[in-house]
């Protein structure tokens, strides 16, 4: 199946309903970030312990990663979009950029709600060391459970068919 690339333009510039994280943001995620990532600033563990109820601000796109199971059928046009890529062949993800700006804390006990704009897709095919592929920019809003933005997030996704190696 061949990539349509005017039907995949027409979701360029459409943003996604709300979307609520599944988890609360709890201290056990936020310990196991920071061993995953090797965070050795005592300050996060200090303050948790402390009561002060914070998460490290370059969590936030933690919360906002589907379940893997069960797979669910694609209905924001940012799941769309990177479905066509797939179907399409251009299954190879890549992140190659985020610009993240942070406007509140993240709190213990919180549930994030989240939107993402689909920014923009490359015209044509982008030939890259990892393969062919397409650039796609997405925009993520991240709100508190009050309704207040926490997080403004750009990222750029490349959407790659994988080089075939010679033996």
């Amino acid at each position: 199946m061949g990539f349509n690339q005017s039907k995949a333009a027409k979701l360029v510039g459409a943003e996604s309903g709300a979307i609520r994280a599944v988890d609360k943001v709890s201290k056990s995620d936020i310990r196991h970030w920071c061993e995953v990532v090797g965070d050795p600033d005592p300050n996060y563990t200090e303050k948790i312990k402390k009561g002060v109820k914070t998460a490290p601000h370059t969590m936030t796109m933690v919360w906002s990663q589907p379940p893997l199971w069960p797979p669910k059928e694609a209905t924001e046009p940012h799941e769309k979009l990177l479905k066509m890529l797939d179907d399409a062949g251009y299954k190879g993800t890549a992140g190659i950029g985020l610009d993240q700006e942070f406007q509140r804390p993240v709190r213990i006990g919180d549930r994030l709600s989240f939107k993402v704009r689909v920014a923009g897709l490359s015209k044509g095919e982008e030939a890259t060391k990892m393969g062919k592929g397409y650039l796609v920019d997405l925009h993520y809003t991240f709100l508190d459970g009050s309704g207040h933005v926490v997080s403004t997030q750009k990222y750029k996704v490349l959407k790659f068919r994988s080089m075939e190696l010679s033996s």
